[in-house]
This record gives C-alpha cells, structure tokens and sequence, in this order.
C-alpha cells in the first residue's frame, strides 16, 4: 500500500512538473513550428543574433530597442527585433518584411488583402483589430491597403507579460 502512494505521488510530481515545462516552453516550441512556414531569407523565429548576421548576406543596420534591439537589413526589405529578456534573451521574436519574394504563414507581400484574412482565419488566427491577428502567442501583422504591402510575424514572450516600457 505504501509503495502504491510513494508511486503515484512520484507520479503526480512528474505529471506536475512536465506541465510547468510545457507551459514555460510552450512558445518556444510554437516558434519552431510556425519557422516550417516562414520563408523569409534565412531568418527563423528563435535563431540567435550571431546565426542571424551569420545567415545573411548584406551588413545590418543595428537598432537599438527597448527590451530588445531590431536589425535592418535594408536591400532584402527585412527588419528583425531580437528580445533581451526571457525565453527569447537575444534571439529572434520578431520578423518584418516589404519583400515580395518572401512570405509568411503562405502570405506574401502584393497578395489581396480579403485572401490573406482568410488565410489567417483558416489556420485559426483571429482578428485583434484591423491589421492584427492572434493565435496562442503568434501575433501576425498585415499593413497595406486593398493589397499587402509588409508582413509581420511575432511571437509573444511570457517574460514580458506584465513590462511596460
């Protein structure tokens, strides 16, 4: 009998702390599943800093941020935003871009407005506010008018849930 209640508390305690795992790491797996469809040069959610100015071919333009600091890469019409607190300390959190090669979630830049909402809506994404749309801790960002003209993908970081800058 004892053996049976050491066992299931130990088992308890593994089920316990498995969850606080996932929930910790939670965007961090969420990150690398939305990178499968982020086709924006080499730049990924999640890689480091030194991986990103690795990747790329031009010389950025640092930019110097708030709780974090941005990248611009100005002949490939891509803009980054690195963290610099959390799960995302110096790694990637943040992709813009205004270049018509590249897409996001099948996205791409100069695609209709109505057909790049529903594109979002069918993977479950819903509206925030007009340009806006979320799922989980996936924030995607649309500008243009009848035709997108800059894509943005984010990834929310649990560290900064309650900072103000």
């Amino acid at each position: 009998m004892k053996r049976s209640k050491g066992f299931i508390l130990l088992l308890s305690a593994l089920v316990i702390a498995s969850g606080l795992a996932l929930y910790k790491f939670y965007p961090v797996l969420e990150a690398l599943g939305y990178n499968k469809s982020i086709s924006v040069s080499a730049v990924k959610l999640f890689m480091t800093e030194e991986a990103l100015i690795n990747a790329m071919d031009e010389k950025a333009e640092f930019v110097y941020g708030m709780g974090g600091n941005g990248w611009r890469f100005s002949d490939s019409g891509i803009f980054v935003m690195t963290s610099s607190l959390g799960l995302f300390k110096n790694r990637v959190a943040l992709i813009d871009t205004e270049n018509t090669s590249h897409s996001i979630l099948g996205i791409k830049v100069g695609d209709n407005w109505d057909s790049a909402v529903t594109c979002l809506k069918k993977r479950g994404f819903k509206e925030f506010s007009h340009d806006m749309y979320t799922k989980g801790n996936v924030e995607i960002q649309l500008s243009g008018g009848s035709k997108i003209s800059g894509l943005r993908i984010r990834i929310a970081d649990p560290a900064y849930k309650d900072v103000q800058f």
